[in-house]
C-alpha cells in the first residue's frame, strides 16, 4: 500500500515539474524578439471597458497581452498613429488602481483605441513609434 502511494506522489511531483518547465518555456517563447521588457498598460476600445495587460514591442510590432494570455494586436509600427497624450480621468484612474497614468489615443488604420500607461512607458512607446524602423534604408544606394 505505501509503495503505491509513493509511486503516485512521485508521478504527481514529476507531472508538476514537467508542467512548470512547459510554462517557463512558453513564457520565454513569448518574449522572443522583444526589444524591451514588458510594460504594464491598459487597453480600451469603443466598448469603453479598460483591460489590463502588458505592452510589448518588437522590431516592427506592438501587442498587448492580457490576463490569461489573451492578446490584442499585433499592430505594425508604421501604421500606428499616437494622438496627443493627456491625463487619465479620475474615474478611469480609480478603476485602474488609482495610479498616475497617461491616456493615449491611438489610431491604427480605421480602428481607434486608447492606451493607459505610466509616463516613462509612454516616453518609450512614443520614441519607438517615431524612430526609423530597422532596415528601413538598407536599399539606399
Amino acid at each position: 500500500m505505501t509503495g503505491s502511494l509513493v509511486l503516485v506522489l512521485m508521478a504527481v511531483v514529476g507531472g508538476l515539474v514537467i508542467l512548470g518547465l512547459g510554462l517557463f518555456t512558453f513564457h520565454l517563447a513569448g518574449q522572443r524578439g522583444s526589444t524591451c521588457p514588458p510594460m504594464p498598460a491598459a487597453y480600451r476600445d469603443q466598448d469603453g471597458a479598460w483591460r489590463r495587460g502588458t505592452l510589448r514591442f518588437t522590431e516592427d510590432r506592438l501587442s498587448l497581452r492580457g490576463r490569461g494570455g489573451l492578446s490584442v494586436g499585433p499592430w505594425l509600427r508604421g501604421n500606428l498613429d499616437l494622438g496627443v497624450a493627456g491625463p487619465l480621468a479620475a474615474q478611469d484612474a480609480a478603476a485602474l488602481g488609482g495610479a498616475r497614468l497617461i491616456r493615449v489615443p491611438v489610431s491604427y488604420g480605421t480602428s481607434r483605441f486608447e492606451l493607459a500607461l505610466g509616463e516613462q512607458h509612454y516616453t518609450a512607446l512614443r520614441s519607438w513609434v517615431e524612430a526609423v524602423p530597422p532596415g528601413w534604408n538598407t536599399q539606399v544606394a
